[in-house]
């Protein structure tokens, strides 16, 4: 009984030195908003970080595109038919590969180990690549090795877009993920544009050549050491919650400072729909797919009906990825907000079922409607594709994050970045065999059915798709929040004004309104 009422009154003895201690005159806690630009700066900068690592590993899968088939063939005439494909596979293998592992390595310890350890692996890569025709006959499984190493480094990206929605709330998720999905489509516009311009790149460093080959692995192997040193040097994630400060006093005072130093500690909810998980990543799968057929198959198809080069074929995908890069914008802007994510993601595979329509030549089988394909309606077709692809794509990024659990959502983004990688490796393989082996419309049409097929399913899943609960139950909580800080900067008014007020020389009577305070002199 003693011991009970001795702690007791340790523990009140404790709490009234706090106080004591405590100024009688607390000073007033930072305005909201001053405390939002604080937050939302350092958010902002390392969200920033992210975009610009995804942007730079969407560069290193396509800077090699315009030189890789020649490197090939400049060890041996045979090669470039032969492995080309293969090498251009194994990238999305890697990534496919690493992908989860980095997302749940990012769920356990801080964002910047997985990021910076898979930078180093893709400057491994990048430098293997570059050197690999050293090896003599064993240059076929170096270039493997240094495309598979370079696409385990993209795995990143899974950590890149869990660490961006992760620090991101429903009222602008989406347009963060769309600015990481613009940053991934600038790097896919810019990486060849930047590959065909090292293409005229000749010279030795010492002994070793720097190439229209060669050069592409220098260049990312410089691009990997600034991403790296971004990184270290700028990137500061927060931790996601402290211990309180025991004095209720104390407590009261930090618990408005606490979002200065300290994410906001997410609500422990629900885990999410996994049927709802398991459709997104069938979703994107298929964004990633129909655009991967496209490019894969366009040169292809312009050489069979009109003898296009690499450089009419240039100018067209660099106009489709000007005017791509033009909606990956405008997905970025606040103008977002005025659009539901599923309805835009429907608008998005609408545009792609049109742009497979238009881009079959209905010359054979049962159709044999027009000779050839006119270029009028390849144009059309490019069109299509150039819009619905940003859309589609982004939003079902946006989707997939809201979605997620807000806790940790590492492991299922690498299950995303998974599924577009099989998507990007397995669609060039099939639409190759159907392109050339059956009929160009059989292969566009296949793929507006599967367009179709994702159309449809997204319809019937629509509720399911909704975000989870978490990120409601939390936005309520940050309005309640705001109201309560609101109405303390508005005491904080009156207080000051009263002061004013009792030291003017004048005097007076105060006359205080819901709306309004006053001085009749």
């Amino acid at each position: 009984m003693s011991s009970r009422y001795s702690d007791n009154g340790s523990s009140s003895s404790q709490e009234a030195r706090a106080m004591e201690r405590a100024p009688l005159m607390a000073p007033h806690p930072p305005k909201a908003n001053q405390l939002s630009i604080r937050t939302t700066s350092n958010n902002a900068r390392n969200i920033n970080i992210m975009v610009l690592t995804v942007f730079l590993s969407s560069i290193g899968f396509t800077l090699m595109m315009p030189s890789m088939y020649g490197y090939l063939n400049s060890v041996n005439p045979k090669y470039g038919d032969r492995y080309n494909g293969w090498a251009t596979a194994i990238y999305s293998f890697g990534q496919f590969v690493a992908s989860p592992v980095f997302g749940y390595w990012g769920n356990r310890r801080p964002t910047i180990e997985p990021v910076v350890f898979s930078l180093v692996i893709a400057l491994i890569g990048n430098a293997l690549y570059a050197t690999c025709s050293s090896f003599g006959q064993a240059f076929i499984p170096m270039i493997f090795l240094a495309r598979f190493l370079v696409g385990v480094g993209a795995g990143n990206v899974a950590v890149c877009r869990a660490f961006a929605s992760e620090k991101s709330d429903i009222s602008n998720k989406t347009q963060v993920m769309g600015k990481m999905s613009g940053a991934q489509g600038a790097g896919f516009v810019l990486g060849p544009a930047l590959g065909f311009g090292l293409t005229y790149v000749h010279f030795y460093i010492g002994s070793l050549p720097v190439s229209k080959f060669t050069s592409p692995g220098y260049v990312s192997v410089l691009l990997g050491i600034v991403n790296i040193i971004f990184v270290v040097i700028f990137f500061r994630d927060q931790p996601s919650s402290v211990t309180p400060i025991s004095s209720p006093v104390v407590q009261s005072i930090n618990s408005v400072q606490d979002e200065e130093v300290v994410a906001i500690k997410k609500p422990e909810g629900p885990e999410e729909d996994r049927l709802a998980v398991y459709i997104s990543i069938y979703l994107f799968a298929v964004v990633i797919s129909i655009f991967a057929v496209f490019e894969s198959i366009m040169a292809m198809m312009t050489d069979k009906y009109y003898g296009w080069g690499p450089r009419a074929n240039g100018l067209l995908m660099g106009c489709s990825g000007v005017l791509s890069l033009v909606v990956f914008f405008a997905i970025s802007t606040p103008l977002i907000k005025k659009f539901q994510d599923r309805k835009m993601a429907l608008f998005g595979f609408f545009n792609l079922f049109i742009a497979l329509l238009f881009l079959a030549s209905y010359d054979n089988g049962p159709f044999n409607w027009e000779k050839g394909l006119p270029k009028w309606q390849l144009f059309i077709g490019a069109v299509f594709v150039s819009i619905g692809y940003p859309i589609s794509s982004s939003m079902m990024y946006a989707i997939f994050a809201k979605i997620l659990s807000p806790k940790q959502q590492g492991t299922k983004m690498g299950w995303l970045t998974s599924g577009g990688s099989l998507a990007r490796m397995l669609g060039p393989l099939w639409a190759t065999a159907l392109f050339v082996d059956v009929a160009d419309d059989v292969l566009y049409l296949t793929c507006a059915g599967l367009t179709a097929s994702a159309f449809i399913v997204l319809c019937i899943f629509y509720k399911r798709l909704a975000p989870h609960s978490d990120y409601i139950n939390a936005q309520i909580q940050k309005d309640q929040q705001q109201q309560q800080q609101d109405d303390m900067s508005h005491d904080d008014d009156y207080n000051d004004y009263i002061e004013n007020y009792n030291t003017t020389p004048h005097g007076g009577s105060i006359y205080v309104r819901d709306d309004d305070l006053s001085i009749s002199q």
